[in-house]
């Protein structure tokens, strides 16, 4: 029974089958051959109740204690079903049989049904016995029963006469399906679409048992066909305690172990990718390590080739003292001009490099920018990119770590440079501005190189994420920190193939209002410069 499809439904359309079927058996064969049509279907019904049993007997240690009832309870019900059979088919040979005993044995096997489907809807055994115990438990109780109703009939009361049904019969009938509602309401309560199958295919034998038991309650006669339709209900009605038992032990086993080989596949996969993720971190932390040390090397570097440029500086200065030719002088002069900018260039380098806390203080947005104009033109004129920049004429102060801000800069602006790497007119923009309605200074740094995609824009400024061979994906984090320590914001937008803008917004310094004093000072001379 598919989980999907629904219990009432699937119910009326067994109903539908099961008359059907009943129709034709009960105009093609009942009326003829009752008694061969008869057995078959207790053969039917004693076949499925003994395969119950036995995958119940040969999986008992694992056996949950709803199917230990139904196996062990079951078994009973066939030994009297086996009676009932039997005695039924005597009939046919010997008309001394009692047909009172035959229905007393039908009655016992249904009663004892309810009872075992009522004790599985209350879940009331907390033990499993001994199979072998309970085996014998199953076995005395119908074959004793059986003995004492066969050898003390007057013990049990009439079920039938030739008038029909008694009334005994009637109330034992009524009182089975009172059991089998009962157990319906109560299995209920664990029933739902995500329930284990057995539950399922357990409450469809419920719904199945009803009919049956009501076409039993109409008996008038063996030839009638709600005999017939009953047998043929309880066919299906077994067939479902069977399929209760049998899923939970060969189905549904199976299906657990595909839903858990599922699962495990997505385990190693996400294992597999976890492996790769930490594999590619060891490397970018590798990575990091070799440019700080790069960086260490290169600090050494540039403090030593400042003492070459001292010399240089002034080996220039002591030509042009001793020198009268105006050429000489002229070059002597460009290369110290020239090796003050390489001095700066490395200061700035040197202090930049250097770890240190952040220092605010009060800069101006056009000098922070000159400042590091001679860096941005360094790089970027050696990847044969053009440089423009376009200042603002509005001139705000920020509190702002000068150097930090810088390093900023210079590491967009490095960015932009290898987005635009080999590219034919590629083009740096640097622009300032000032937004009045945020008090916000910002520089936009805009190249046309070839952009960035959509899914990786969204993952800009994640650490370690990085779309270059060699880069270690911290560069705009570090960014991205620095200018939220400023109260700032780093935007970003792009489009593939057209290029990129990065804007750093911060806020500007809130002009002090004047003292009280100095405003009083001012009316006064006002007040003085009126009267005279």
């Amino acid at each position: 029974m598919d989980k999907r499809e629904s219990p009432f439904i699937h119910y009326i359309f067994v109903l539908i089958i099961g008359f059907i079927t009943s129709v034709i058996l009960y105009y093609t064969l009942w009326q003829s051959h009752i008694y061969a049509i008869h057995t078959f279907l207790e053969a039917v019904c004693l076949f499925i109740g003994a395969s119950t049993f036995l995958i119940v007997w040969n999986t008992v240690d694992k056996m949950l204690k709803i199917n230990y009832i139904i196996g062990f309870g079951f078994l009973s019900v066939t030994i009297y079903d086996a009676y009932h059979a039997y005695l039924f088919v005597s009939q046919s040979f010997a008309h001394d049989i009692s047909m009172d005993l035959n229905m007393k044995y039908w009655i016992l096997g249904r009663f004892s049904e309810a009872v075992v489907l009522y004790l599985v809807s209350l879940n009331v055994l907390n033990i499993k016995l001994n199979k072998w115990l309970a085996l014998a438990i199953a076995m005395i109780i119908p074959f004793g029963t059986a003995a004492i109703i066969y050898r003390f009939p007057w013990i049990f009361p009439k079920m039938i006469t030739i008038e029909g049904s008694t009334l005994a019969k009637e109330a034992i009938e009524f009182a089975v399906v009172l059991l089998i509602f009962l157990s319906m309401i109560n299995l209920r309560k664990h029933f739902d679409h995500n329930s284990p199958v057995s539950f399922r295919h357990l409450y469809m034998a419920l719904l199945m048992a009803i009919p049956t038991e009501i076409m039993s309650i109409a008996f008038s006669s063996i030839y009638s066909f709600n005999v017939v339709y009953g047998h043929v209900l309880r066919a299906f009605y077994y067939y479902y305690i069977y399929k209760s038992v049998f899923v939970t032990y060969v189905e549904y086993p199976y299906e657990k172990m595909k839903l858990e080989n599922i699962k495990l596949e997505e385990a190693y996969m996400q294992l597999e990718e976890s492996k790769h993720e930490i594999l590619k971190r060891q490397d970018m932390l590798m990575q990091q390590e070799k440019l700080a040390l790069l960086g260490q090397m290169g600090a050494g570097i540039v403090h030593e080739t400042k003492n070459y440029l001292t010399t240089i500086k002034g080996s220039c200065q002591l030509i042009s003292l001793l020198t009268k030719e105006e050429g000489t002088i002229k070059h002597a002069k460009k290369i110290s001009k020239n090796v003050d900018e390489i001095d700066q260039i490395i200061s700035k380098f040197l202090f930049m490099a250097r770890p240190r806390d952040t220092e605010f203080t009060e800069v101006s947005m056009c000098d922070l920018l000159q400042s590091a104009e001679s860096l941005i033109l360094s790089t970027s004129i050696v990847k044969k990119v053009d440089v423009c920049f376009e200042n603002s004429k509005e001139e705000r102060y920020l509190l702002c770590d000068e150097g930090q801000i810088n390093q900023v800069i210079l590491n967009l602006c490095k960015n932009a440079v290898e987005a635009m790497e080999g590219m034919p007119g590629a083009k740096l923009i640097i622009e300032t501005g000032y937004d009045e309605a945020a008090n916000e200074m910002y520089i936009s740094v805009i190249d046309n190189g070839k952009g960035i995609s959509p899914a990786d824009l969204a993952r800009i400024g994640t650490p370690f994420f990085t779309t270059k061979s060699m880069g270690t994906g911290l560069g705009l984090y570090v960014c991205n920190h620095i200018i939220k320590e400023h109260k700032g914001r780093l935007e970003v937008s792009s489009e593939l193939g057209c290029g990129t803008v990065f804007t750093i917004r911060l806020p500007c310094l809130v002009e002090e209002e004047e003292d009280e004093d100095d405003k009083e000072y001012t009316n006064n001379i006002l007040e003085m410069s009126c009267n005279i």
